[in-house]
C-alpha cells in the first residue's frame, strides 16, 4: 500500500499540470453545478427516509418516485435504507441500480439544454430517459416485492413538532458527511478524466475510457465529438442510464453496507441494454427524429 501511494505521488508530481487542471475542474464541476442541488435534495432524502421509518411505511413506489426525482446517489441511498429496514426482502437491492439516474433538473438544465442542444423535443428526451427506467422498475417490484411481509416492526415516536427538527439535525449531519465524500470522488475522477485526455486526445480507446469514467465529462466528449444527432442522443441516454464508473464508486462508498454492488452494476447493464433497445427502436425503426 505504502509503494502505491508513493508512486501515485510520483506520477501527480510528474502530471502536475493535468492532475492540476482535473482538481480545479472537478472544484468547479462539483461547486458550481452538483452541489448546490445535491447538498438539499440529500437533506429532503435524509428527512423522508426518517419520516418513512417512523411511520413504518415501505411502498416501493416511494423508492422509484424519490429516486427519479432526487437523482444520483439518492436513488441507491434509498434503496440502501429500504434494504436496512427490510433486510428479508430482496427488492432493495435489485431496484438500487435502476432508479439511481441523474435528477430532472439534471437532465433539463444540462443535458437537454447544454449537451443536445434541443435538438429533440424534452417529452421525448425524457421518455427515451425514463420509460425505461420505470419499465424496468415495475419487473422488478413484480417480481420481488415480498406481498406477505405485513410486520410492524418499526417503533412508532409520538408525533411530536420537535420530531421534525430532530430529523433535520440529523440529516443536515448525515448530509454534510455524504456529500464531502462525493465531492472527494468528483475531483479525483475529474483528475483521472484530465490525465487520460491528456494523453489520449484524439485516440478513440481514450475518448471511450473518459466516457464511461464520469457522467458530466462523458455528455461533454459526446457533445465535442462532432457525431450525427441520432448517434448523440443515443450514446447520451445510454450514459443517463449507467452514470459512469465514478457513480458506482459514489454508491459504494454510501450504500455498499445495505447494497450489492455486483447487483448494482448488473442492473445498470440490464438498464442500459432497456435503454439502447427502446432508443434504436424509436430512432431508427420508428424515425421519431
Amino acid at each position: 500500500m505504502i509503494s502505491i501511494i508513493l508512486i501515485l505521488l510520483f506520477v501527480f508530481s510528474v502530471l502536475s499540470v493535468p492532475v492540476c487542471h482535473g482538481v480545479i475542474s472537478g472544484l468547479y464541476l462539483y461547486g458550481m453545478k452538483i452541489f448546490p442541488g445535491l447538498f438539499i435534495s440529500f437533506i429532503l432524502t435524509n428527512i423522508l427516509v426518517r419520516i418513512l421509518q417512523q411511520k413504518n411505511i415501505n411502498n416501493p413506489w416511494i423508492l422509484v418516485i424519490t429516486g427519479l426525482m432526487t437523482g444520483f446517489p439518492n436513488g441507491a441511498y434509498i434503496c440502501s435504507w429500504y434494504n436496512k429496514n427490510n433486510p428479508e426482502n430482496r427488492l432493495g437491492d435489485m431496484l438500487a441500480g435502476i432508479i439511481n439516474i441523474p435528477s430532472p433538473a439534471f437532465l433539463i438544465s444540462y443535458v437537454y439544454i447544454n449537451i443536445l442542444e434541443k435538438c429533440i423535443s424534452l417529452p421525448m428526451f425524457l421518455a427515451l430517459t425514463y420509460t425505461p427506467v420505470i419499465l424496468c422498475s415495475y419487473m422488478a417490484i413484480l417480481f420481488f416485492r415480498d406481498k406477505d411481509n405485513k410486520k410492524d416492526n418499526a417503533p412508532h415516536i409520538k408525533n411530536d413538532k420537535k420530531l421534525i427538527f430532530h430529523f433535520f439535525e440529523e440529516a443536515v449531519d448525515s448530509s454534510i458527511n455524504t456529500a464531502l465524500t462525493l465531492g472527494a470522488y468528483v475531483i479525483i475522477f475529474s483528475v483521472i478524466v484530465n490525465i487520460i485526455m491528456h494523453f489520449s486526445q484524439s485516440n478513440t480507446a481514450g475518448l471511450l475510457i473518459s466516457y464511461l469514467f464520469e457522467i458530466s465529462n462523458g455528455l461533454a466528449i459526446i457533445k465535442n465529438a462532432g457525431i450525427p444527432m441520432n448517434i448523440t442522443v443515443l450514446l447520451t441516454v445510454l450514459l443517463d442510464a449507467f452514470g459512469g464508473v465514478c457513480i458506482i464508486m459514489q454508491t459504494k462508498s454510501i450504500c455498499s453496507s445495505y447494497i450489492s454492488i455486483k447487483k448494482y452494476i448488473y442492473q445498470k447493464l440490464v438498464l442500459c441494454i432497456v435503454t439502447l433497445a427502446m432508443t434504436y427502436l424509436l430512432i431508427y425503426v420508428l424515425n421519431i427524429l
